[in-house]
């Protein structure tokens, strides 16, 4: 019987303590339950029964992502969908309950054929379905979680509050390109400073398909469109309560913002000004770096697309006098807090077509943009990458290879259509082009050739190469 008191004793003891410390920290300022229960400190939310409480009117900035068609529903039901450009956007600037674990979110709202969403809509069940990508391209969109919209009748169970917010959700998916950074600018960044800029930070970003690798790489930026944590769905998986909701980003066109498409004002240039400002770039013009000899960066590829006498086009890169600078680590690129820096100082950017060259955001205006285009890739590297350094107040050359600088030229003869007709092999379908181009080419680039464009780069900055100083 002893050794039972002892055990009871013992246990007595034990809760005791338990409660002691428990009652000591929640009476500490440093406490905070919800940081110890779910990781995140910093939600925009209390723990209450209810709905969200307005912090502020919000109103106006979520009806500025609707067209002026849409608008009208949303004026009248509370909730309209967008889908002007490419992706679909929809909002609801009345009290939603988001489950976070299953994504439904729940409105007073009823979905019928007034809104422009009537596609979506399934009438007998009163649901719009939204997969909340900027890429809208329906073989890649399968792999994005949906996010359902749903009426919550009266009749039906109350769902009640478990976190109460009072600015409104932003809604977002990582898709499926996390690790190219490309796909990360044009379909997550970009969209997100889009949609989200209006709102001043206050707003909370609810990250479907959570990327841990995203969220760590762009924590920055996170920080800077938003004053709360974004919110994992893996972790909190709790009813929030919330003033209005958007679901989906806008997208306006490859690394673009147009000031005309919703929502109207913001441009690729204020962009740029917030990315100088989130990763602490000084130098706004390429007239402010450092160094009086112009340091290029050379965007180096190892898998495909790669420049296979490298060695040969540093060598004469030097000879014009530049200060070069090889990438060769995708890790290194990663690190945005200091690979945006060194680009930053940087008054040319060259690589060929690939993802790298979206790098050319953290130049300072007025650098040159020296893209390789490989053979077949005229269109996406004129699209993708030419016309948004434009934009952005970059000079922009490119440098068509010839059929001999390809490496497909040693597989195919000259008047082969992989050669002489790349269209004919897109014709095929896209993958048997991106098989082929993208993935199969590597390039041996003709160094007198390509050292003209260079000279152009050099007469840009109004700069002279060391023979005409002579």
């Amino acid at each position: 019987m002893e050794g039972h008191r002892r055990v009871v004793c013992g246990a007595t003891q034990t809760i005791g303590l338990l409660a002691f410390i428990y009652l000591f920290y929640t009476q500490s300022s440093a406490f905070n339950p919800i940081k110890f229960c779910f990781g995140n400190g910093n939600l925009s939310a209390t723990l209450m029964d209810g709905v969200g409480v307005l912090e502020d009117d919000f109103q106006p900035f979520l009806k500025s992502l609707v067209g002026d068609y849409d608008l009208r529903n949303l004026d009248t039901s509370g909730f309209a969908c967008d889908a002007t450009l490419h992706p679909l956007v929809c909002v609801a600037i009345n009290h939603v309950k988001i489950d976070i674990k299953t994504m439904e979110i729940y409105t007073s709202t009823r979905f019928n054929s007034t809104n422009s969403t009537d596609f979506l809509v399934k009438e007998e069940e009163n649901i719009v379905q939204v997969r909340p990508y900027a890429w809208h391209q329906s073989d890649l969109l399968k792999n994005v979680t949906p996010v359902k919209f749903l009426r919550e009748r009266q009749q039906t169970p109350a769902r009640y509050c478990e976190y109460n917010h009072k600015v409104p959700a932003v809604v977002f998916s990582s898709g499926v390109f996390a690790g190219n950074i490309f796909h990360e600018f044009n379909e997550i960044i970009i969209p997100l400073f889009i949609t989200s800029r209006l709102f001043k930070s206050r707003v909370q970003f609810i990250f479907v398909d959570y990327n841990p690798y995203l969220v760590e790489k762009f924590k920055r930026i996170f920080t800077s469109l938003s004053q709360y944590d974004v919110l994992n769905p893996m972790v909190n998986k709790s009813i929030h309560c919330f003033p209005g909701a958007v679901v989906g980003l806008k997208f306006h066109n490859f690394l673009a913002i147009n000031p005309s498409e919703v929502p109207k004002g913001n441009s690729i240039l204020e962009f740029r000004t917030f990315l100088r400002a989130t990763y602490g770039l000084t130098s706004m013009n390429v007239s402010e770096t450092a160094s009086a000899t112009p340091k290029l960066l050379l965007v180096s590829r190892r898998k495909t697309r790669s420049f296979t006498n490298e060695d040969e086009m540093v060598d004469m890169m030097e000879e014009l006098g530049f200060v070069v600078v090889v990438v060769r680590s995708n890790k290194k690129m990663s690190n945005l807090d200091k690979f945006a820096k060194l680009v930053s100082t940087c008054s040319v950017l060259v690589g060929a077509h690939g993802a790298g060259l979206t790098n050319l955001m953290f130049l300072p205006a007025g650098a040159v943009v020296v893209q390789v285009v490989p053979l077949g890739l005229e269109w996406p590297s004129t699209v993708y990458y030419g016309e948004p350094a434009s934009r952005m107040g970059l000079h922009y050359l490119d440098y068509k290879i010839g059929p001999e600088e390809s490496s497909l030229i040693d597989s195919y003869p000259r008047d082969d259509p992989v050669i002489s007709d790349p269209g004919s092999v897109f014709a095929k379908g896209y993958n048997a082009g991106k098989e082929m181009y993208l993935d199969r080419q590597n390039l041996r680039v003709d160094v007198n050739r390509f050292k003209d464009t260079l000279i152009e780069a050099l007469r840009l900055l109004g700069q002279t190469t060391p023979s005409a100083k002579r």
